[in-house]
């Protein structure tokens, strides 16, 4: 298709910049709405509807770069110290990460907001509702259509494995009147139901979603209803109809070693978008401005570092906020060491580089972006899914069905690239749990995976037992409370129960 040839990104970012969403919804479901403003008039051609398809990606963008809420604060940060501390400049004393980090989070903890999930979804709803009335090519229509239902159900996804009962808006907010404007939280299994219902209605518009992986493909629309299905089985209690549903997911993604790159490091290359093994990512680029990402938290401030090893191999920044705890890098020595994993030299940065010879703290060589200034350019890539998840996720259907022996096939895979052997042999129950479980934290640091995954096989507990104390005065301590600002502002709005 030559949809995406219409606009240039610059010209996406722009409309995206001035269409009517972009300064009334900043704040929405924290704010209260003009009432007078009607979106009618904007839909008048197919360029229109482009135009705002496209913009729903830039608002999935400028959702998961803000400061504290993105996917390694909500999908990684609080597996806590088992892989984490505090970075240089991260002291004992700065509340919100450390909050994160053992999570004490209060409604005032910057990461519990959701606004820019909801702006996203209020851009991904207007097209839904206006698209089917705009005279144009009838390919291009469903192309708009399959973005924004995927897109809906990606944000609607992550919202409701964060919060639980959130509300779930289905029309955009063009005014006070409706109540959308003021909505309360609805159960999280309607949520649920929904984003299992949009996901099917993006797939009904596979073939017209081409293969940009900065926008939503037939794979990208695979593999969330892939995460989806195993969460509703192994964390909602779905029943084996979403064990049957994922399988038909990672049937029609093609899970083979294939599909990965062959070299590890390349996923992540800033100079190397969109390899063969990225399924969805979102564009990051220095020559649109394009520029952040939560791994600026890992980089070292200047002054740490001596002169001579500045960018070269130590990215440096302004501060340095997160470092692997000692506990997970001596996981990762210990992998490279024992098993010849040649995933470490990415995943692990470490050395005598500090001034005056010392020792500087960790950080993932991973999403590095341009190193030729005093400091860092953010402009790496922000990866959401590629194939070693399928294939993950392949093997993790497998252990809920009890077959092991597929499953350490699966994860071989991933070995096979990792150490350039099949280390996993042992077929039992135990032990291919604790497989996926070393495979998710080896394969995965700093990409918001490992979390989900934790909780998917029950493990959480096993690596964050603070959590397990923690659930004995708070049921929902796998959640996440809601802001002070969204409860002042909308008095239907409840605190997430057991948070403050």
């Amino acid at each position: 298709m030559k949809i995406k040839k219409l606009l240039t990104y610059f010209t996406i970012c722009a409309a995206a910049a001035t269409a009517p969403s972009c300064d009334m919804f900043d704040g929405l479901l924290d704010i209260t709405q003009d009432g007078a403003i009607s979106f009618s008039n904007m839909w008048q051609d197919a360029n229109d509807v482009v135009t705002s398809t496209n913009g729903i990606y830039y608002r999935m963008r400028s959702c998961f770069v803000q400061d504290e809420c993105n996917v390694f604060y909500w999908g990684e940060a609080r597996v806590g110290e088992y892989m984490w501390g505090p970075g240089l400049d991260a002291k004992a004393t700065d509340a919100n990460k450390r909050a994160v980090l053992l999570s004490n989070m209060t409604g005032a903890t910057g990461s519990c907001s959701w606004s820019a999930l909801y702006t996203t979804i209020d851009q991904a709803n207007q097209v839904i509702k206006y698209a089917p009335t705009v005279e144009m090519n009838e390919a291009t229509r469903e192309y708009c259509l399959g973005q924004a239902y995927f897109a809906r159900a990606y944000c609607y996804f992550w919202a409701a494995r964060l919060w639980g009962d959130v509300p779930m808006n289905l029309v955009p907010v063009e005014g006070t009147n409706q109540p959308e404007t003021y909505p309360e939280r609805t159960p999280k299994a309607d949520v649920y139901a929904q984003i299992g219902i949009d996901i099917e209605e993006a797939r009904k518009r596979s073939a017209q979603l081409g293969s940009d992986a900065y926008f939503a493909t037939a794979a990208a629309v695979n593999i969330l209803d892939a995460e989806y299905s195993l969460w509703m089985y192994a964390a909602q209690n779905g029943g084996n109809a979403y064990l049957d549903r994922a399988g038909d997911a990672i049937n029609a993604l093609g899970v083979n070693r294939s599909k990965l790159s062959d070299n590890y490091a390349d996923i992540f290359d800033r100079t190397k978008k969109k390899g063969k093994e990225v399924i969805f990512a979102l564009r990051n680029d220095q020559g649109e401005k394009l520029t952040g990402g939560y791994y600026l938290y890992f980089y070292h401030p200047t002054s740490a570092v001596d002169g001579k090893y500045v960018n070269n191999p130590v990215p440096v920044n302004k501060t340095q906020w997160w470092s692997y705890s000692q506990n997970f890098v001596d996981i990762l020595q210990a992998s490279e060491k024992d098993n010849n994993d040649r995933r470490v030299a990415t995943n692990l940065g470490i050395g005598n580089y500090g001034a005056g010879d010392g020792r500087v703290l960790s950080w993932p060589n991973k999403f590095l972006g341009e190193m030729t200034g005093s400091l860092v350019t953010l402009d790496c890539d922000l990866l959401y899914y590629r194939h070693a998840l399928a294939v993950m996720l392949d093997a993790e259907l497998k252990y809920y069905r009890q077959d092991y022996a597929g499953a350490l096939a699966s994860l071989n895979i991933i070995a096979d690239r990792a150490y350039g052997k099949s280390v996993y042999t042992s077929a039992t129950k135990d032990d291919v749990l604790q497989a996926l479980c070393n495979e998710y934290f080896l394969e995965f640091p700093a990409e918001g995976v490992i979390w989900w995954a934790l909780i998917r096989l029950g493990k959480i507990w096993d690596y964050n037992p603070d959590l397990k104390a923690k659930q004995a005065s708070n049921p929902n301590i796998l959640l996440w409370p809601l802001t002070n600002s969204a409860i002042n502002r909308n008095n239907k709005l409840k605190q997430t129960e057991g948070w403050s």
